[in-house]
């Protein structure tokens, strides 16, 4: 009996197998089931097309889990009408690396809190329709495009982002996008821009002279390799609660003038590589920078090799770190090979040569405009005491040479026209 009924399990077993086709791969199927079950959960995914069809209440963790495994698939998505997203709409559409097209016109939004990372890495993605979204409630946008890399344009001006924190990594990695209106984003709320504009590089100009950045801390890589953008309005910043500004304009490789007179620096910590590689910038207002707090100044202006004059009287150096094997003021001025002029406070003890400022043509104080002040190496090394403005000054030799031989005592005398000497 039990070798019959052994045999009859066998048989069953192998029945049911039968009804499989051999020809479908097992993931085939997986999706195709998945999809059928998800189809309550507001979503279905036709495995042919590659379509991702949106109606309904979206669960979102329902699809959240669908993507992780299959989201690599999806083509194209679709909001039906009546489709209605989850409040929780992070990573919604994350990683959907495949996904050209992108069209959620019809989706309702209103109920919506957070929208962080919710296309994250959609890289091949070349039309997005969020023209429609209501973000009334939305508080998290941070990375919410982030590495949209084939974007060239994006429609988010009717944005409503008065409840929104968090901004961070909003559009960074944009690499394709020309142009972007964020002109009348309501910024109160916001505590941080971190690398919010960073690698948008093919944006030649951005409005944000209404954003109020009064509650923000972080502004690091702010606007970091907006290679393109040839003018930049931030006068109008209130950067009192920051302490990150690190990198915030670097690689603007396009720029040649920023106004920060108005820039209250008095928090902040970190100014690494604050305006490195800005190649073609000739004119920044630095006067009324505080940096006590500051103690990272390292690479500050590397690369800023229009740069003709730097007016640093306001700097505070006392924080600054200055060790032989750690210096945070390293290769601050380094390729800055047109400085001519160089201001600093009497808080500014040393430049030292960690910080690279080019020595070529030498320097001297305005004030003694006949000394050298900053040795003979490559590299400027200049002890500074009180409020100096240094200049660049290429000493002339003389020509004509007086020699004259003593018998008597078996010397010579030289004398020679007068020229600066080293202190």
């Amino acid at each position: 009996m039990k070798l019959k009924k052994i045999l009859a399990v066998v048989m069953s077993l192998c029945m049911v197998a039968g009804t499989v086709s051999y020809g479908a791969p097992v993931i085939t199927q997986s999706i195709t089931a998945q999809a059928a079950d998800s189809a309550t959960n507001g979503f279905s995914f036709n495995q042919t097309t590659g379509t991702l069809t949106l109606s309904d209440t979206v669960d979102g963790a329902t699809l959240r889990k669908f993507n992780n495994k299959y989201g690599y698939r999806v083509k194209s998505v679709i909001a039906e009408k009546g489709t209605v997203l989850p409040k929780d709409s992070s990573l919604l559409f994350r990683n959907y690396t495949n996904c050209s097209s992108i069209d959620l016109s019809n989706a309702d939004t209103s109920n919506v809190t957070n929208m962080s990372r919710m296309f994250d890495n959609c890289c091949k993605l070349k039309s997005l329709n969020v023209s429609g979204f209501d973000t009334s409630k939305v508080t998290y946008m941070d990375e919410m495009f982030c590495y949209c890399k084939s974007l060239t344009s994006l429609d988010v001006s009717g944005f409503d982002t008065s409840a929104v924190t968090d901004m961070r990594d909003m559009f960074d990695g944009c690499n394709e996008l020309i142009s972007l209106d964020v002109s009348k984003f309501d910024t109160s709320r916001v505590t941080d821009m971190s690398s919010m504009f960073g690698g948008c590089f093919k944006l030649t100009s951005i409005d944000v002279t209404a954003f109020d950045t009064s509650r923000v801390t972080d502004m690091n890589g702010m606007f970091s390799s907006c290679k393109s953008l040839t003018s930049l309005d931030v006068s109008g910043f209130d950067t009192s609660k920051v302490t990150k500004m690190s990198d915030m304009f670097s690689w603007c490789h396009s720029l040649t003038a920023l106004d920060l007179s108005n820039f209250d620096t008095s928090k902040v910590k970190d100014m690494y590589h604050m305006f490195g590689d800005c190649f073609k910038l000739t004119t920044l207002d630095l006067s009324s920078f505080d940096t006590s707090n500051v103690r990272d100044i390292s690479y500050m202006f590397y690369g800023c090799g229009e740069l003709t004059s730097l007016d640093l009287s306001g700097f505070d150096t006392s924080k600054v770190t200055e060790k032989s094997d750690l210096s945070s003021s390293s290769c601050m001025f380094s390729s800055c090979n047109k400085l001519e002029s160089l201001t600093l406070g009497e808080n500014f003890k040393n430049v030292l040569k960690k910080a690279q400022l080019p020595n070529s043509k030498v320097w001297v104080n305005m004030k003694a405009p006949t000394r050298i002040v900053s040795g003979d190496e490559k590299f400027a090394v200049i002890k500074n005491n009180g409020k100096n403005t240094y200049i660049t000054y290429t000493p002339t030799y003389p020509t004509n040479i007086k020699v004259e031989y003593s018998q008597e005592y078996n010397r010579k005398r030289i004398t020679p026209s007068t020229y600066p000497t080293e202190v």
